[in-house]
């Protein structure tokens, strides 16, 4: 029998969960912003994580170096005690390679607590790329968000993955440690970190793209020019 820990606060039910967010930040902005925030709605996990990484495998290197994303993640999330950023990645050096990353999550939380990895749909359709990929579904749940009415063509990989892992409700999630896929539809906002860089190297407006604080430390610091 599996049992949904729940606290009760304010009459709201809060669900034990942990889920993470990670990507290169660079910078982060309002779309990453709302997608933690919906999923936070919707779902009521105790906390989101934010995670930058230090070296992403799989694309360029990052613009700027490595503490300016992360001062910048914190300065954006600030706000909110939801949310939170985690430095483990960029304090590890190296390729930040997503399994580590769990392993180490799951060592922290335990073996009962509920931990979700929330994922583009971009990056979901690249994860037979991914360093050790069919270990990730032993350690997590995989939250994958796409647009309104995109129904990708998964590659026969991806595929079987699905029909093995792919949770029948949501509610999968919270009622087990790891082990599901299940697929959220978010309306996203048409905001990129590539586009943010491009305005700036242009010297015109970042604004409304990202929270103030960030784009206040983004001049202050005369990155991406």
């Amino acid at each position: 029998m599996v049992i949904l820990v729940t606290t009760r606060v304010n009459d709201s039910v809060k669900v034990s969960g942990l889920a993470i967010m990670g990507g290169t930040f660079d910078p982060v902005h309002n779309g990453h912003l709302r997608t933690a925030v919906e999923i936070l709605d919707r779902y009521h996990y105790s906390n989101l994580k934010l995670i930058p990484c230090f070296q992403p495998v799989h694309k360029d290197r990052p613009s700027v170096l490595p503490q300016h994303r992360l001062d910048m993640a914190r300065l954006a999330i600030s706000g909110d005690a939801r949310l939170s950023v985690d430095s483990r990645e960029i304090d590890r050096e190296g390729p930040s390679y997503s399994i580590d990353t769990l392993r180490d999550l799951r060592e922290e939380i335990g073996p009962d607590e509920s931990l979700i990895m929330v994922l583009g749909m971009d990056s979901f359709l690249s994860l037979p790329t991914w360093h050790k990929w069919q270990q990730i579904i032993k350690y997590a749940h995989l939250l994958v968000v796409s647009r309104p009415g995109w129904e990708p063509d998964l590659i026969s990989e991806l595929s079987g993955f699905c029909e093995n892992y792919r949770a029948a409700s949501s509610h999968e999630l919270q009622c087990a440690p790891s082990g599901r896929v299940w697929f959220e539809t978010l309306t996203p906002l048409g905001i990129s970190s590539s586009m943010i860089r491009a305005l700036a190297r242009k010297n015109e407006s970042i604004a409304y793209l990202l929270p103030e604080p960030v784009q206040k430390y983004i001049e202050q610091h005369q990155l991406y020019r």
